[in-house]
This record gives structure tokens, C-alpha cells and sequence, in this order.
């Protein structure tokens, strides 16, 4: 019954941390324009400052509080690193960070009709 009710809180705890993610990303992450590698850098700070910190931190900080903030710069990093980026590309007016696609992917060259050049043919 015990190993349940674990297997249940991080199953729960999983799903509080992707909710708050995609709220995170939808609201704020998406307009903040930061460099990926300050992400995993803080990513990497969260994951080792519990090791010096853990005698003095209470169980709830320890249990639930670091290793989420950890996984939500993880998931920042690995999105801003590209490696969530979806396999179908839409072809609206905005990529899936909410920013608006670069036009010059989208520009087709075609050339430019000559209208003169019929006129001077005929002399």
C-alpha cells in the first residue's frame, strides 16, 4: 500500500509540473529571450545545490519544490535547444514559441514579367 501511494505522488507531482510548465511557457517563458546554455546553467544549479543544502532544507523544499524548478529549467532548456519541436510544421504566420516566422523561408522568387519586351520585338 505504501509503495502505491508513492507511485500515485509522483505520478500526481509529474502532472503538477508539466501543467505549471505549459503555463509557464504559454504566459511568460515564450517572451522571455534568454540563451539556452543561462538555462541549463541555472538547471544544472538546481540540481546540485541540494547536495550542500540538504541538512538545513526543509522535506517539502527538498522533496517537491527543487527537483520541480529542476525539470521546469529542463524542459525551458530542451525547448529552447529544439529537441520538443513537432515533426509537422504549420504554415500559419507564427512558429509554436508565439513569435512570428521569418518571411524569407516563406518568399518564392518568381520573375518579373517584361512588358516592353514584346513592344521591341515587333519593330
Amino acid at each position: 500500500m505504501d509503495m502505491a501511494m508513492q507511485i500515485l505522488g509522483m505520478i500526481a507531482f509529474t502532472i503538477v509540473v508539466f501543467i505549471i510548465y505549459y503555463v509557464l511557457k504559454t504566459f511568460l517563458l515564450s517572451k522571455i529571450k534568454i540563451n539556452k546554455w543561462a538555462v541549463l546553467a541555472v538547471a544544472i544549479v538546481f540540481f546540485i545545490a541540494p547536495l550542500f543544502l540538504w541538512p538545513t532544507m526543509p522535506i517539502f523544499v527538498s522533496r517537491y519544490v527543487i527537483p520541480g524548478v529542476f525539470v521546469i529549467f529542463a524542459l525551458w532548456f530542451m525547448d529552447l535547444s529544439g529537441f520538443m519541436k513537432r515533426r509537422n510544421i504549420s504554415r500559419s504566420k507564427y512558429n509554436n514559441t508565439g513569435y512570428k516566422k521569418d518571411k524569407k523561408n516563406d518568399i518564392v522568387m518568381r520573375p518579373k514579367a517584361k512588358p516592353n519586351r514584346v513592344k521591341n520585338n515587333k519593330k
